[in-house]
């Protein structure tokens, strides 16, 4: 899941163990503990591209990982607030959590001045508590135990994990006793429809008293009302794959296997990709659609453009391992290629360009006949989202 989506559920872990005796200090601790898996992204500064993709979501989303480091930060955390001068590490903490939020606001998509504005809204809402709770004469030290610490580290950081095997992405949360990439494919990366109203809720209960029972009870609304949510993503999933099986079904398409996830931002609009011995045939579904059925596209599954190197070549070998096998190779000209990985289905970012994969990358070939990772293509976030956005709300409602 997003960045935003990741602290919100750290936040509310933190606050189920620990809100009662620290208070909001709970959900920051918890805030920050829930997007610590995702700072494997910083691998991007030392690693190969190829090395990156691999990369992410695999060891630091390690259930086993997640655990031992709770131990870690928990003991950490609990010495540290028994330091001279511990505060400093309270307004450290704070500013994180304001950079992380204000950070990821600012990756989503363009660069508008709406974005920018609400990124320096929550800076300044954030020096504004720090004045406010740590100038004061009275500064009280957290009760907490190292065990109750390390309980909140663990919650905030194994459920990170978990919610990342609900979406498409795939997530190596069996390392190391297994590198398989598990993906239930029943939730977009990124849907509001979980996020806000547990975000909303998230915010009502931090302004109560530590020991009033709104606050627990605010808390718990919002837990209960995202699992729910994630129930009928479940549910929802079921019903797309009987539709896309019976599409499949009527169009005479005899498949080895096949997939169906959510698109961006919602639960209504599936795509589904079925893989044959030729080809592979994609389409997309709103349930607000007139017809009950997928309207299937074909695309070749044409391994020439790269021969035996789909399975001798290092790169192309984590490319496979990558996109689960489906994909294809596009050549572009002697030495450059793009792959598609066929997953995420297609994504329209213009009115005057067609549905594009969501999920491409540009390949070269060296003069030694290996492949290099050069970079990921154009994704739906580098999209002008008042033309892409549009669209994709149109596609929803069921226009064609």
């Amino acid at each position: 899941m997003d960045s935003l989506t990741q602290m919100v559920l750290g936040a509310a872990m933190g606050e189920a163990a620990l809100g009662k005796k620290i208070g909001n200090r709970a959900m920051v601790w918890g805030a920050i503990a829930g997007t610590i898996p995702d700072l494997d992204v910083l691998s991007n500064i030392w690693m190969e591209p190829v090395q990156s993709l691999a990369f992410h979501r695999g060891y630091t989303h390690s259930a086993l990982v997640c655990t031992l480091l709770a131990f870690v930060l928990g003991f950490l955390v609990h010495r540290m607030y028994r330091l001279p001068h511990h505060k400093w590490f309270g307004i450290v903490g704070w500013s994180l959590l304001a950079a992380l939020v204000a950070g990821s606001i600012a990756f989503l998509g363009q660069k508008t001045i709406l974005k920018a504005s609400i990124a320096l809204g929550i800076i300044a809402m954030t020096g504004w508590i720090i004045r406010r709770r740590y100038t004061r004469q009275a500064y009280d030290t957290p009760s907490a135990g190292v065990m109750e610490w390390i309980w909140l580290f663990f919650l905030a950081l194994v459920t990170h994990p978990v919610l990342d095997c609900f979406t498409t992405y795939g997530t190596q949360i069996l390392l190391p006793f297994s590198d398989k990439r598990v993906a239930f494919n029943n939730i977009s990366v990124a849907d509001p429809a979980y996020t806000l109203p547990f975000l909303t809720c998230l915010i009502f209960a931090m302004f109560y008293p530590k020991s009033d029972t709104r606050r627990r009870i605010w808390n718990r609304r919002g837990l209960i009302i995202s699992s729910v949510y994630m129930l009928f993503t479940i549910w929802n999933k079921t019903r797309i794959n009987t539709i896309f099986e019976n599409s499949l079904a009527r169009q005479n398409v005899a498949y080895t296997r096949y997939m169906t996830t959510p698109t961006i931002l919602n639960n209504v609009l599936w795509s589904g990709i079925a893989e044959t011995d030729s080809a592979y045939y994609y389409g997309a579904y709103s349930f607000f659609d007139a017809e009950k059925e997928f309207r299937l596209k074909t695309i070749p599954k044409d391994r020439d453009p790269i021969g035996d190197a789909a399975e001798n070549d290092p790169t192309m070998k984590i490319m496979r391992w990558f996109s689960d096998g489906y994909y294809v190779v596009k050549q572009n000209d002697a030495t450059h290629f793009e792959y598609l990985d066929l997953r995420f289905g297609t994504f329209r970012t213009r009115r005057d360009q067609p549905d594009q994969f969501v999920f491409r990358f540009n390949l070269e070939k060296r003069p030694d006949g290996s492949f290099y990772l050069k970079d990921q293509g154009e994704r739906p976030r580098d999209a002008d989202f008042s033309e892409a956005f549009p669209l994709l709300w149109n596609r929803i409602k069921g226009s064609i």
